[in-house]
């Protein structure tokens, strides 16, 4: 396992457990918990099942702690997917476009995941109303971040706090 910068500030922490976390589709179960290879601190565990019609189905929507990550030039975690499979992982800025971008995973490892500002791009398939497109990157108002997976099958995830990283 690669070694984890030092955390600027923490976007997420599950220290109050799965109440910042949210799914709309039920059959998406959240527990927060300890991991015994990542002593750090808790962990979130994602059950999810197959892909449904809705393109939103599995996603998972965690509150920012912090809004203002504009002291930061990155988002950093660490993850463990049950199964090797592609990620996204999203926010809305402050200009309201959503921004995403995808991420190959290995399966049954943990994996260090750093998200740089200035390589992300807004959502090509994607924006929602009043999205001001075309405007630069503004990450200073930022109220959550989402992930989700974009495989064919149910799985299991765990995921660490969420980081700002410089």
């Amino acid at each position: 396992m690669a070694v984890q910068e030092r955390p600027l500030a923490v976007i997420q922490s599950f220290a109050k457990g799965a109440s910042a976390v949210r799914a709309v589709n039920p059959d998406v179960r959240l527990n927060v918990g300890l991991d015994p290879s990542m002593p750090e601190g808790p962990v979130l565990f994602v059950d999810y099942p197959e892909p449904t019609s809705d393109p939103a189905g599995r996603d998972v929507r965690c509150d920012a702690e912090i809004s203002d990550w504009s002291g930061g030039r990155a988002i950093s975690f660490q993850i463990k997917p049950s199964g090797a499979l592609r990620l996204s992982v999203s926010f809305l800025d402050r200009n309201s476009v959503a921004y995403t971008t995808w991420i190959e995973l290995k399966a049954d490892v943990w994996q260090p995941v750093r998200i740089a500002f200035d390589e992300i791009r807004p959502n090509p398939y994607f924006q929602p109303p009043g999205a001001k497109r075309g405007a630069p990157i503004d990450v200073s108002d930022v109220k959550w971040i989402a992930f989700a997976p974009q495989s064919k099958t149910f799985g299991r995830l765990a995921i660490t706090p969420f980081a700002l990283s410089p």
